[in-house]
């Protein structure tokens, strides 16, 4: 029993580490792809402009909708909470840091995750197990450039101008709560904001973005070509995705935490 249980052990660790070195191969895979000029075909490019267009156009209207609706709610908690414990001289540097640096990377990542991440696990799962990827190796067709690359970029590009997008709503409508909180004007808000900001709060935003919509995108890829050959195991395959997507942009968010802190 004792070596039926140190076997069993054994193989279980040596699939785990064989799991994450395929894992580490294929990013560093794609990395290499995105930066290799040759990958930007027409055909390519063609295809990473529809991504794009579905990834991020489309979702404007209720990404905006919800922006409106959680980040005026949330930024009115922050000063309302700001101005009772009387911390109206540093309100400018806490919407800036909570806003840019934290609250609208992660919640746009998490809407891109959702929306866009189960359709591309999906979408790669129904063509692993109907053979389609094959099929398109047989035509010598590149996976990587034509099926991935667009993908992956669609979602550092979605994420990013989301993150934007998102940060600049919480940012107007926190006018509103400190013109009715505090009686400020305008100017004195406007101002507020812009002595607070700096060259780090937009490199926080920007590579905290690119790296949410990198992980947003890559890890539902590798989890529907890792799906079994069986319609009945793509949701087994959709959710591992998911559950493995959700862990890795908690972990991204607490490293960037650690690291801004140093």
């Amino acid at each position: 029993m004792i070596v039926s249980f140190i076997e069993n052990t054994g193989a279980k660790t040596i699939n785990v580490f064989n799991s994450i070195y395929e894992a580490i191969y294929f990013t560093l895979l794609c990395l290499l792809h995105l930066l290799n000029p040759k990958s930007y075909s027409p055909a390519m490019i063609m295809v990473l402009i529809k991504q794009i267009y579905f990834t991020a156009v489309t979702i404007i209207p209720l990404f905006t909708m919800m922006a409106i609706i959680f980040g005026s709610i949330i930024i009115g908690v922050v000063i309302a909470l700001a101005n009772q414990y009387g911390l109206e001289d540093s309100i400018g540097s806490i919407l800036i840091t909570f806003s840019i640096d934290e609250f609208s990377p992660f919640f746009t990542a998490l809407l891109i995750s959702l929306r866009s991440g189960t359709a591309v696990n999906t979408e790669i799962s129904v063509m692993n197990v109907n053979k389609e990827l094959n099929t398109l190796k047989e035509y010598k067709i590149d996976l990587i450039d034509y099926l991935f690359l667009p993908r992956i970029i669609s979602g550092i590009i979605s994420v990013t101008s989301l993150s934007i997008l998102f940060a600049l709503i919480m940012l107007s409508s926190g006018y509103i709560f400190t013109l009715f909180y505090m009686g400020m004007d305008f100017h004195t808000y406007s101002s507020l904001l812009i002595h607070a900001i700096e060259l780090s709060d937009i490199i926080v935003l920007l590579s905290k973005s690119i790296a949410f919509g990198f992980v947003a995108m890559i890890i539902p890829i590798y989890s529907g070509l890792n799906t079994a050959n069986a319609y009945t195991a793509i949701p087994i395959s959709v959710l591992n995705g998911m559950v493995k997507l959700f862990i890795a942009l908690f972990f991204i968010e607490v490293l960037s935490l650690l690291i801004q802190s140093i």
